[in-house]
């Protein structure tokens, strides 16, 4: 077996989608998982006959990506859809490196197309749930907010800042306890105390809040220890007004 056999097998296992395109773009060779992905002879695929497999709300875009890369002489990178043997679109990262001779010429472009439909669709998901989860959360009457060990407010959202009369961009970042009344402060100490030893389990206390005005505002506040769970490493805090009126400090 010579040594370009050897290369070619080698091409033909990798598990991507591997092509090889000339100095001006066109493609020259594509391997074997490309004819099964494709479902179609490698021959059909060549020169600049491979856009109808790109889907075609995708093709304008690749198109120009790929026009400037060649044009340029720059790394190319795209994502975009390949229709599959049965029909199936699926998700592709598509990157390409132009091979330059001793002069700097582009003289061949290998690239390869990798398929992350699955971690595509499942970001999709995840970032669907995660607005629908933050729109529950700002559009909930009761003020929700996550807070670290140290006190200093990760999110919170805006009915929080409306109980404790300030903008939500003043609230991140802040000292969520360095408003709490004076008079009420050994109260709310020792109650986040008992808070920080019980991971899990939900507390409440009322107290008051200073406001910008000089009023104090009676809350209602539960917390949840969540800090040791990895997937949120905060306190989750509730505040709902309490129905004992705002009073003078």
């Amino acid at each position: 077996m010579t040594e370009p056999s050897h290369y070619r097998q080698a091409i033909d296992a990798l598990p991507q989608l591997v092509w090889v395109a000339g100095p001006d773009g066109t493609l020259e060779y594509l391997n074997r998982r490309c004819a099964e992905y494709s479902g179609l002879p490698i021959d059909d695929l060549l020169g600049w006959d491979w856009g109808w497999v790109v889907h075609p709300s995708d093709l304008p875009e690749t198109l120009e990506v790929w026009t400037a890369s060649v044009r340029a002489g720059t790394p190319h990178q795209v994502e975009h859809r390949l229709r599959r043997h049965d029909g199936e679109y699926r998700w592709f990262l598509i990157r390409a490196e132009p091979v330059r001779d001793f002069d700097g010429n582009v003289v061949r472009w290998f690239g390869t197309c990798t398929d992350i439909d699955d971690s595509k669709r499942l970001m999709e998901q995840f970032r669907t749930t995660r607005l629908l989860f933050r729109g529950l959360v700002e559009r909930n009457p009761d003020g929700e907010v996550l807070v670290g060990a140290d006190g200093t407010v990760r999110y919170a959202n805006p009915a929080t800042a409306r109980l404790l009369g300030l903008a939500v961009e003043e609230l991140s970042g802040t000292d969520l306890w360095g408003s709490v009344h004076p008079d009420d402060r050994k109260d709310v100490t020792a109650w986040l105390e008992l808070v920080l030893a019980t991971p899990g389990e939900r507390l409440a206390i009322s107290t008051r809040f200073l406001l910008r005005d000089g009023n104090s505002s009676q809350v209602d506040v539960l917390a949840t220890n969540l800090l040791p769970d990895p997937d949120v490493r905060a306190l989750a805090v509730q505040f709902r007004q309490s129905p004992v009126p705002n009073n003078k400090p």
